[in-house]
């Protein structure tokens, strides 16, 4: 009985190490995530106003 009992929980162990595995790649998905959305929001803002810069850059020139 005790067998068993030692069996159950190393099952345990074993499904909550997978628990855990699967809730690390997911934060570490996210943060990826959210570190492309800001890479590409980044990207669009130079493509956005380019004119802005150049003004202001010629404005401080004079």
């Amino acid at each position: 009985m005790k067998t068993l009992q030692n069996t159950d929980i190393r099952l345990t162990d074993a499904l909550e190490r997978q628990l855990l595995q699967e809730a690390i790649e997911a934060q570490q998905e996210y943060a990826l995530d959210r570190a492309i959305k800001g890479l590409f929001k980044k990207v669009a803002s130079f493509f956005r106003t380019p004119e802005g810069r150049v003004h202001q850059t010629v404005r401080t020139a004079h």
